[in-house]
């Protein structure tokens, strides 16, 4: 059997460089105290030599941190890009991800700084020079405003973390709701209730930050569930129609529906005679503002993911892991939900 290469240390190193073992520790986890110009030279040795953090020390390590309060370990920056400073506060979801991020982050000794990448006078690479320039070295990419998105930024010297499908360059580890599982979940609840005819409308670019995971979701549903041919085909459209919904829904004749922009929808339906709960039923696909009590659903609990991408992203920094990855990963966060209460659905009489 051959021999095992002997680890390379950091006691090794430090000998090597003529710095104490405490400064290349610190360099190796990009420590906004350390110079520069330490860091590089400390970073290309151990390129140089292979080394590796022990997965036993590092361990370790998190155990008896977790034992105290933590002391400041750094900034970690929240990067938006949307078209205005707080409009990624409009959508109720994203900041119980920031508020759950921030919390967690102060739990592991980091503080959690907002920056806006349309700030005026400001571009992605500035940004990214400024945060190099106080020491960050953790980046959580907000959900971005649309699909599709592609930032042209060089992360060669940050740990980073997304949340969501929507930034598609560059692709990095990201966290999210398992938005698949929710709404089988979903499903399930409303059958359990008694309904037997859910329909699914959907805003197209809205189905497309979730790589139209919801649909795909459905159709699984009713195939293993539903009636054959009595399924009714999801309505996705680019854009809210009042009047193509009404004749869907009067075509279909749903007993349920889980809808985009619900408020919208319920509007419409009452306007055509449709009583909720008492004609039928209307609930989000998942929500975190049940509208003041009125909506059920499945709560997303987007303080649970936020403090998960926290935790990715910490881990990612202790390992030294930076720029883009080369198998990115996808943490799904699946049993966060729970179902809300509310007066959107009601219980049916029992059939088949």
């Amino acid at each position: 059997m051959p021999a095992l290469d002997k680890r390379v240390t950091i006691p090794q190193m430090a000998r090597q460089l003529g710095l104490h073992h405490a400064t290349v520790s610190r360099a190796l986890r990009n420590h906004p105290e350390i110079a520069g110009e330490t860091k590089r030279r400390v970073r290309e040795l151990a390129a140089q030599l292979g080394y590796r953090p022990d997965p036993y020390l590092t361990g370790l390590a998190a155990y008896r941190q977790a034992g105290r309060e933590a002391g400041f370990a750094g900034t970690l920056a929240w990067i938006t890009n949307w078209p205005t400073r707080g409009g990624w506060r409009e959508n109720p979801v994203f900041p119980q991800h920031f508020r759950g991020a921030g919390v967690r982050a102060q739990e592991q000794g980091y503080r959690l700084e907002e920056f806006w990448l349309r700030e005026p006078g400001m571009d992605a690479r500035r940004v990214l020079r400024i945060a190099e320039a106080r020491g960050i070295q953790g980046l959580l990419f907000a959900a971005q405003s649309r699909p599709h998105v592609r930032l042209d930024m060089d992360l060669s010297r940050f740990s980073a973390v997304t949340f969501g499908h929507t930034l598609e360059s560059p692709v990095l580890h990201g966290v999210t709701n398992h938005h698949y599982q929710t709404m089988i979940a979903l499903l399930k609840r409303l059958h359990s209730l008694g309904y037997r005819r859910p329909g699914i409308f959907r805003l197209q670019p809205l189905e497309d930050r979730v790589n139209r995971v919801w649909t795909a979701a459905f159709w699984a549903y009713a195939s293993d569930y539903g009636r054959r041919g009595d399924t009714i085909p999801p309505l996705v459209v680019p854009r809210l129609r009042r009047n193509l919904f009404l004749e869907w829904e009067a075509r279909y004749r749903p007993d349920v529906i889980i809808a985009s922009n619900v408020e919208t929808v319920r509007r419409w339906l009452e306007a055509a005679g449709r009583k909720i709960p008492e004609d039928i039923g209307l609930v989000p696909p998942i929500m975190s503002d049940n509208g003041g009590g009125f909506f059920s659903g499945m709560d997303e609990n987007g303080a649970v993911i936020g403090a998960a991408a926290v935790d990715l992203l910490v881990s990612m920094i202790h390992r030294n892991e930076r720029g883009v990855p080369v198998h990115p990963q996808r943490l799904l966060i699946e049993g966060s939900c729970a179902w809300v209460e509310g007066r959107s659905v009601r219980k049916l009489q029992a059939h088949g």
